[in-house]
């Protein structure tokens, strides 16, 4: 059984958001972004102004024969596809090759935090939540613990949890029974670590367990913890823990969580995921061609 403090040793490993991406992050969801700022930073990270310029120049956000540089671009973007496109380029590295310790194949895990993003960005908008920028990133974030068990444990992951499964212990209580930690957990110790805000770290640590009552109780936590469920129904990034977690009663009847508002979101994000997923082909296209 692997220790606590070797669990967390393994984080200061992993690589860490650049300062360009948590300024920029903070600003937009600061709501009061500085435009010369945001475009000093951005020209000193070239890989992060390269994919703002394929962005603004596809077919998604461009015009037919125009093409923008880099200011024009994020004046045509907008500070909430800016904000997406930053940290989806961001998360893509973490999660892309990640994935093995919980049997996902190369890419699912992606796949999973790009549609968590998406759903919880639905289903703020359903709720008329006052920051569905926040969501999204919260979203995009809430599995980032499961990459320290793939780099920590890799293939033995599954053995070690299987040990400490029990019909009346949930998927996390397992995990915590194994490691002494969950992968919510994790994530939220390496989202404060990365120095991103509270809110966020907590929505990450509590996604599978938001709390109910006050004065822990967060909506937004409640929206993350109902977008990891959509995707699971939606069959998005199902692993070894596949579909062991439940809807919590007060998050379904607080965001009126019905069978039919479920459906349309699984919907909804499905459609969004192809529409980004058609983006990205066609702007490596161009960027190739």
């Amino acid at each position: 059984m692997a220790q606590l403090n070797e669990m967390l040793d393994q984080i200061e490993h992993l690589p860490a958001l650049p300062s360009s991406v948590i300024r920029v992050t903070e600003m937009l969801i600061s709501g009061e972004p500085d435009l010369n700022e945001i475009e000093q930073i951005i020209r000193m990270d070239e890989a992060l102004s390269m994919t703002i310029l394929r962005y603004a120049n596809s077919a998604l956000y461009g015009r037919p024969g125009r093409i923008f540089d880099l200011r024009e671009s994020l004046v045509r973007l907008g500070g909430k596809a800016l904000m997406k496109i930053v940290l989806e380029q961001q998360a893509s590295s973490l999660f892309l090759k990640a994935g093995s310790a919980y049997g996902l194949r190369r890419g699912a895990m992606w796949r999973g935090a790009l549609g968590g993003a998406l759903a919880a960005d639905q289903i703020a908008r359903t709720n008329n939540f006052a920051d569905i920028d926040l969501c999204f990133l919260c979203g995009l974030l809430r599995d980032i613990g499961k990459i320290i068990m793939d780099l920590h444990f890799a293939n033995d992951y599954l053995e070690v949890v299987e040990k400490h499964m029990q019909p009346d212990r949930s998927f996390v209580e397992c995990e915590r029974a194994a490691f002494g930690m969950d992968h919510a957990q994790i994530g939220g110790e390496l989202a404060l670590r990365w120095g991103l805000p509270e809110r966020i770290c907590n929505a990450i640590r509590f996604h599978h367990e938001p709390p109910e009552h006050e004065p822990d109780h967060d909506q937004l936590i409640d929206i993350v913890h109902a977008a990891d469920i959509i995707c699971l129904w939606a069959g998005l990034a199902i692993g070894h823990d596949g579909l062991q977690y439940k809807l919590a009663t007060h998050v379904r009847d607080g965001l009126k969580l019905d069978r039919r508002t479920a459906e349309m979101d699984i919907a909804m994000t499905w459609c969004r995921l192809r529409e980004i997923e058609e983006s990205m082909e066609d702007a490596l296209v161009q960027e190739q061609g």
